[in-house]
């Protein structure tokens, strides 16, 4: 059996120090890790991880990407360069997207600069059919209208935290949702989650990001994601094994699909 943790920062630098203990927990615990990145820097150190620590294995997949905090049209030309350089590492395209939250008292990350690097990500991933991590917060429609454009059909909505109607539209369109640890804590995320298509059911840890309701004072670990497995086993009233087995194929059909 093998588990998969669909979005996890392992380039973030909160995991320095305790790098090599979890590449163990990854290893012995048959646990694959799709590793996102937010700008270019974080983008070369998940490469550099992959071919340092995961030669020849599955375990480690590489996402590279330009996360809208971090959205500047010089930025996305320099990853453009370094995207060409790699592609044959790169295993996907995340964490990307919209989210007005960081335009906020901030005169260079406009909304306009958002969109702009947005489908410049996008572009990238249709062109070279690498699948895409996508970022909405408080921009879900806009999103969704803009990936609609594209010729794009492994899409994974991080951390779903919409409504019902758009999360309907969502899986009408074959796109996936990813859910979190904020499941053990929130009846709202709960609802959605028994609303999502099951075969379009991705599950995550988004770490090093840390849960005030669980998980209290420990570092986020992809060992997580074996508990949240089993609490959402328990509200689908599934068997666990084979609800891991349904997320495991989930999450190689949305890496692997042509």
């Amino acid at each position: 059996m093998c588990f998969v943790d669909s979005h996890i920062h392992l380039s973030d630098s909160v995991y320095d120090e305790y790098l090599m203990l979890i590449i163990g927990i990854i290893n012995n615990l048959k646990i694959r890790v799709y590793s996102v990145s937010e700008d270019l820097g974080s983008s070369v150190k998940n490469l550099s991880i992959k071919k340092k620590h995961f030669v020849n294995t599955d375990s480690f997949k590489a996402f590279v990407g330009i996360h809208p905090q971090y959205a500047s049209v010089k930025l996305s030309e320099s990853f453009s360069d370094f995207f060409i350089s790699n592609k044959e590492s790169i295993d996907g395209i995340g964490e990307i997207g919209i989210d007005p939250t960081y335009t906020i008292n901030n005169v260079s990350n406009t909304v306009e600069v958002q969109k702009t690097v947005f489908n410049q990500m996008l572009s990238i991933a249709e062109k070279n059919n690498k699948p895409v991590s996508i970022h909405s917060r408080r921009s879900l429609k806009e999103v969704l209208d803009t990936l609609t454009s594209y010729r794009l059909n492994r899409v994974v909505f991080h951390w779903y935290d919409g409504n019902k109607s758009l999360l309907k539209k969502i899986n009408e369109l074959g796109y996936y949702v990813s859910f979190g640890p904020y499941l053990l804590y929130s009846e709202n995320k709960r609802t959605l989650l028994s609303e999502s298509d099951l075969s379009l059911l991705l599950l995550e840890t988004d770490g090093p990001v840390s849960y005030r309701h669980c998980f209290n004072n420990v570092i986020t670990s992809p060992v997580f994601i074996i508990s949240l497995i089993n609490y959402v086993s328990i509200i689908l009233k599934k068997n666990f094994n084979d609800l891991s087995e349904m997320i495991f194929r989930n999450s190689v059909e949305f890496l692997n699909a042509k």
